[in-house]
């Protein structure tokens, strides 16, 4: 029994001592003991030098990100980039060492340019830089902060490990667009879902120009595809090692997802089904929406590309039995949790070309989207959103307005080259054509001409208008 008491005081004070670290630790400093030796999803600190045990063999899904050319590369030195379309995507397979503070990311790899692709090879410094954004425009890159991989030879002193992971990373940029949900989705959330969604979520996402408002606004998407939270380079400095990294994020096409360009196998209808199963939304197909009567969103431009009539608009949409949904507010659309649920339930989405129409990815199966395309924008409307609008199942209707119909009529004569022939205003440069028809124009419907365009969407529902059914 004295035994017995000696062994239950020495637990006691044992316990006694643990909790005090305990305090002192978790009153001190950020320390928490279950994060510590649990992890929670995040960041281990561990000041080893390597990485930890890998969850799971990422190469394989590594190696789909480059293409057969650049695979060779790969599977020889550890590293790759790959330029097959638009973006420069560079991945490591091996340990890598990423100093959050520089973005300088340190591997073992000797760099070769042996291949077609134009990313920044120095030979003398063996450096390759990269630029993670997914549309590669010189004039956008330049605000894109660089990522450079550097060799890190073995007489150099060496880095220790302040955090291990035992995931691979995907950094990336938010680019020059963020508040404009077009740019968010075509060059952000859509390539990351390509580049991350085969990782089944077991990834770390690096975001290089962090930006809390774009966090916040695509959290669930986040959330989503990772089960780790993002990682802010303004805030952690430190030095992260991973089992491999990947730098750009792949670009396909406009809001587009090709299943058979890298990686294979994803198309932009599993991207609407991921969305459906992220925002909660519960209709897939229009024939599963709430009310018989069709909802009808009309989203309204304030500043540029704005109806002038839009209440002759509206008060014509409501005499052919829709229940039609004005959405003026920014703010409201930024709101994806309620706004993505409130698009799911339209029958049909009517806007001008502009980014509000990306919210015809929340639309379901069989819905109509209906673009109204200004004087000058035929091609921006057409690859932009129709042709995207084609691919996800839905149905699209475009409606070119006339020169009568434009604003820009009351400032220049009929047979001026800005009305006649906007192509030679494109011709003197983008920003001419941006400029012009983009910032400068507003748009007076021709009500009649726009009535039969909603009657054909009705017809598309398989509805009739309220004059058929009398």
């Amino acid at each position: 029994m004295e035994g017995h008491r000696r062994v239950v005081c020495g637990a006691t004070q044992t316990i006694g001592l643990l909790a005090f670290i305990y305090l002192f630790y978790t009153q001190s400093s950020a320390f928490n003991p279950i994060k510590f030796c649990f992890g929670n999803g995040n960041l281990s600190a561990t000041l080893m030098d390597g990485v930890g045990v890998l969850e799971d063999d990422f190469q394989p899904f590594l190696k789909s990100l480059v293409g057969d050319y650049d695979l060779r590369n790969l599977d020889t030195s550890g590293f790759a980039c790959d330029a097959t379309l638009h973006p420069l995507v560079c991945v490591a397979i091996n340990h890598v060492k990423i100093d959050i503070k520089t973005m300088e990311i340190y591997t073992s790899t000797r760099f070769n340019s042996t291949n077609s692709t134009d990313f920044l090879v120095k030979e003398e410094e063996n450096i390759v830089q990269v630029r993670p954004y997914a549309w590669h425009q010189s004039d956008l890159l330049k605000n894109v902060t660089p990522v450079k991989f550097l060799r890190e030879r073995q007489q150099t002193p060496a880095r220790y490990c302040e955090y291990n992971h035992k995931v691979p990373a995907v950094v990336f940029s938010s680019g020059v667009f963020a508040g404009n949900i077009f740019h968010e989705f075509n060059e952000i959330i859509i390539p990351l879902f390509i580049t991350s969604r085969l990782f089944k979520s077991r990834v770390q996402f690096i975001f290089v120009d962090y930006n809390p408002y774009l966090v916040e606004k695509f959290k669930r998407i986040f959330t989503s595809l990772s089960q780790y939270d993002v990682l802010n380079p303004m805030v952690n400095k430190s030095i992260h090692c991973f089992p491999g990294a990947v730098v750009g994020l792949k670009f396909h096409n406009f809001l587009a997802i090709n299943p058979s360009e890298v990686p294979k196998g994803n198309s932009i209808l599993e991207f609407r089904t991921f969305l459906r199963a992220t925002y909660g939304l519960t209709s897939m197909n229009v024939s599963e929406t709430a009310s018989a009567t069709p909802k009808l969103l009309l989203v309204s431009r304030r500043k540029t590309r704005s109806f002038t009539n839009e209440d002759e608009m509206v008060d014509m949409m409501e005499e052919l039995g829709f229940v039609v949904v004005v959405v003026r507010s920014n703010k409201k659309m930024s709101n994806l949790d309620k706004f993505a649920k409130l698009v799911s339930t339209c029958s049909v989405l009517v806007g001008a070309h502009g980014a509000g129409l990306t919210n015809l990815m929340f639309l379901p199966a069989g819905a109509v989207v209906v673009q109204v395309v200004p004087l000058g924008l035929e091609w921006p409307s057409t690859v932009y959103y129709g042709e995207p609008a084609s691919r996800m199942g839905l149905h699209y209707l475009d409606y070119k307005i006339g020169p009568e119909e434009s604003s820009l009529i009351d400032s220049y004569p009929r047979d001026d080259p800005v009305i006649s022939d906007p192509g030679s205003v494109f011709a003197k440069g983008y920003n001419a054509g941006k400029e012009m028809y983009l910032d400068r124009q507003n748009l007076r419907v021709d009500v009649n001409r726009l009535k039969d365009t909603l009657i054909e969407a009705l017809r598309l529902l398989g509805q009739t208008t309220p004059s058929a059914k009398r």
